[in-house]
């Protein structure tokens, strides 16, 4: 025994290099990343105690609740805390993490500003702030994060321009900037090395100019974001021949115009959302949708097309939305899209269409908002209606309809919304006793507030209407 000790001794020395002498320095880093984690905690109220209670020294870090590190070095490479209410700021302390990958803090009820000092976590790959009350400049700090994947800012109060530094970021796959105060360009040269971007949100933000036809060029693109913004100018069009694209959404710009491509410079296999309203789009409904066999949604209301509602929509059996309405659209609905059993909203409101309702649109059994307003149509009231157990808007005002309002509207159980003024309807009103059950339904009958273009013979019993429209239950607008 006396004889092994010195031997055992000098296999320690040989293994000290690798152990205990390492030991000093990564005391000092680990005690930087510490460092970087205490200050982040003392920044927040922590309302809830949850780093109160489990961030404590007594602990290592790297069991600390949201936190993650490396098994070799034990560096801190995650930060994931979502959806805890932190109640304070981004630490510029996080820039010292300089093992970090992956940065969560959404939804932590953040305020103040994104420190430009983030920008020292050079091996950032996720970085998410979503959902929080972040104000000030994107930083252009940024743009040093190289190996940058996600980038989340989006839902804050986030104010000033896109860096032009973000064009450095050429590993993105998803950057989601949308719904802030964002204003200016979007810089020409973004995306023009991003190869591997799959999401793409620009959207509810007040960013001008034209869109850069460098979005084109990202191949792997799938979800392209833009509404609600003041975007001008022709959409590029080589945006319509993105073979991946499932969510086109440029709605709400106002400012977009010219015409969509036909359906020889039109290809978007896999497009699932197509939402173009609100914009100045002129022509004709773009015939390249016919092909689109996944399309679910398709929304290219107010707008300045003009043509006939198109009966090759029926081919397209996954529609469950289609809005037309506010545009030059002229003749008849088509009977035909009575195919489109999947179909909730069907909105031709406000255009110059003429002719009948299809009694055929009785068969959509999941239609839950008819909107027909404002067109030239004629005939009695849609009958088949009553047969729509899900409908939950009827709306038919302002055309030439004549004739009874049928009792069975009373079997729309789930109807919140109805609105048949301004046609030529006569009769009694026995329908309104159909619908005195009804918890919550807004109407919105002319003859109710008045007597004018709603035509009536009053052959039900005054007592009757002065306890309809005393129903608590039903408000009257």
């Amino acid at each position: 025994m006396a004889m092994a000790l010195p031997l055992m001794i000098l296999t320690l020395l040989f293994l000290l290099p690798v152990t205990m002498l390492a030991d000093p320095f990564l005391h000092r880093n680990n005690g930087t990343d510490l460092a970087a984690l205490l200050a982040f905690k003392a920044e927040c109220s922590d309302p809830l105690g949850i780093l109160g209670r489990n961030w404590t020294t007594g602990t290592s870090f790297c069991h600390w609740v949201g936190v993650s590190c490396s098994r070799r070095l034990r560096r801190v490479t995650a930060l994931v805390l979502p959806g805890i209410p932190l109640q304070g700021a981004v630490s510029s302390y996080l820039g010292n993490l300089s093992f970090l990958h992956v940065l969560n803090l959404t939804n932590t009820n953040l305020t103040g500003i994104i420190p430009p000092d983030i920008g020292k976590s050079s091996r950032l790959v996720v970085l998410d702030l979503s959902l929080n009350g972040l104000s000030g400049i994107i930083p252009h700090t940024i743009g040093n994060l190289t190996k940058l994947k996600v980038l989340v800012l989006s839902q804050n109060d986030l104010s000033g321009t896109i860096p032009y530094d973000l064009q450095n970021l050429n590993n993105l796959r998803n950057i989601d900037l949308g719904t802030n105060q964002l204003s200016g360009l979007i810089p020409q040269q973004l995306f023009n090395n991003t190869p591997q971007l799959i999401d793409l949100n620009f959207g509810n933000n007040s960013l001008s100019g034209p869109i850069p036809p460098g979005i084109a060029s990202c191949a792997m693109l799938e979800t392209l974001l833009l509404q609600r913004n003041q975007l001008s100018g022709p959409v590029p069009p080589t945006i319509f021949n993105m073979s991946k694209l499932q969510l086109l959404i440029l709605a709400s710009n106002s400012y977009l115009t010219g015409s969509i491509p036909s359906n020889k410079s039109f290809n978007l296999p896999m497009l699932l959302k197509f939402g173009m309203g609100g914009n100045n789009f002129q022509g004709r409904i773009p015939l390249g949708l016919a092909s689109c066999r996944y399309l679910e949604v398709v929304s290219l209301s107010v707008n300045s097309f003009a043509d006939f509602v198109p009966a090759w929509f029926a081919k397209l059996s996954q529609l469950t939305w289609i809005n037309l309405g506010g545009n030059g659209l002229v003749g008849s609905i088509p009977g035909e899209l009575s195919n489109l059993t999947l179909l909730n909203v069907f909105d031709l409101s406000y255009c110059n269409l003429s002719g009948r309702i299809p009694d055929e649109l009785g068969e959509i059994s999941h239609l839950t908002h008819l909107h027909l307003s404002y067109n030239d149509l004629t005939g009695s009231f849609p009958a088949f209606v009553g047969n729509l157990s899900q409908l939950s808007l009827l709306a038919l005002e302002s055309n030439y309809l004549t004739g009874l309002v049928p009792v069975t509207i009373g079997n729309l159980r789930t109807l919140n919304f109805l609105d048949i003024e301004s046609n030529q309807f006569k009769g009694t009103l026995d329908f309104l006793s159909t619908l005195s059950n009804y918890r919550q339904l807004l109407l919105t009958l002319e003859c109710v507030l008045s007597l004018g273009a709603f035509l009536l013979t009053l052959e039900t019993s005054l007592q009757n209407y002065i306890t309809f429209l005393q129903t608590p239950t039903i408000l009257l607008a």
